[in-house]
């Protein structure tokens, strides 16, 4: 038998749980043709209850194939209102009896069922007592508050004030702060009951009993806890649209530079440059042969003139060089002996 259940399970809206209810009255005696439909020797094992324990679980597969996909389940919450369903049948019909919800359970995970199996096999669960009779008054409420809704035109007042009073029951009976989602729940009914034209008008005069409110914790901690799913998403938005023009701008760059777009690309310019190098390289070469043969030509001759002469002058300047550095040194010798003598006199 499976207990617990998924984390972020919710419970039904009003409008979840009409729709639910419907959908499964529409269905409920519409099952004579899926019969055949039923996995023989299933139940081979079952002594008791066959025939009633077949109908029940041909009612869920025609629940769950009504839905189409899981997505659409998912809308509608359709996963909570059956898996209450079952709940409430192995503990009225079948004397709690766990081994029965774990046929139900075996039936949805058999191979005839591959296309209702994913819709909600996660949210099956028997639950314990005290999550299951919480459920069982909020659906009592939302059951009295549909029959009252349903006459428009001729309220029945007595349904109206059953409603209340078993909401109000709820709000002094299950008053965990720490159950947010529940909270909401009530809340968001409480806004849908004040707001029916016949009460907000007071058709049904003073009978009806005003509806209490959950404490302010309760509600505080559903709007810390709303405003931090909405802060996540606001801050999950933010960092995406950030990221979008910080690739863009990646992007950009990577075009302006060709030699990303492609390993092997020519560089724009590239051609351009290589023909000063070509005649510099040509120049070089030619001087260096000229040099070569310079003690048989007259330009050879000239050449070794000119660099005879450079060497003298340059001589002269490394020579004029050395004796600035021996003056500047010598001067830099008497200095030391007179800051050592201005040092000696001093310290006296």
């Amino acid at each position: 038998m499976m207990e617990g259940g998924d984390q972020d399970e919710r419970y039904d809206s009003f409008d979840d749980y009409s729709f639910n209810y419907d959908t499964f009255k529409w269905i409920q005696g519409k099952i004579g043709d899926d019969i055949d439909s039923f996995p023989s020797g299933f139940l081979i094992e079952q002594t008791e209850h066959t025939f009633t324990i077949t109908n029940d679980c041909l009612r869920v597969r025609k629940y769950l194939k009504n839905f189409g996909s899981k997505g659409e389940c998912q809308k509608k919450n359709c996963c909570l209102y059956i898996n209450f369903y079952l709940n409430k049948l192995v503990r009225e019909q079948y004397n709690s009896q766990s081994s029965i919800f774990d046929t139900y359970i075996n039936y949805m995970n058999d191979i005839s069922n591959t296309d209702i199996k994913s819709h909600c096999m996660s949210e099956i669960y028997y639950m314990d007592n005290h999550k299951y009779k919480k459920i069982k008054e909020l659906y009592n409420a939302f059951y009295l508050y549909k029959i009252f809704s349903s006459k428009e035109h001729i309220p029945l007042c007595h349904s109206a004030k059953a409603c209340a009073t078993t909401y109000n029951k709820i709000i002094t009976t299950y008053h965990e702060l720490d159950d947010t989602k529940f909270c909401k729940a009530l809340n968001d009914f409480k806004k849908v009951f004040e707001a029916n034209v016949n009460i907000s008008t007071r058709k049904c005069g003073d009978d009806i009993p005003k509806l209490l409110s959950y404490p302010d914790k309760c509600t505080k901690l559903q709007e810390v806890s709303e405003q931090g799913d909405t802060d996540f998403q606001q801050q999950d938005r933010s960092l995406q649209t950030r990221d979008t023009p910080t690739r863009s701008l990646v992007k950009e760059e990577q075009q302006e530079i060709p030699g990303m777009r492609e390993d092997h690309a020519t560089l724009p310019g590239s051609s351009d440059s290589v023909l000063p190098i070509t005649l510099f390289s040509s120049g070089i070469s030619v001087l260096l042969i000229l040099l070569s043969f310079y003690k048989l030509t007259p330009l050879g001759k000239f050449l070794k003139f000119q660099i005879q002469r450079f060497k003298g002058v340059t001589r002269t300047s490394d020579d004029e060089l050395y004796e600035m550095q021996q003056n500047t040194s010598e001067y830099h010798d008497r200095n030391i002996e007179y800051n050592e003598y201005n040092i000696s006199y001093n310290s006296l």
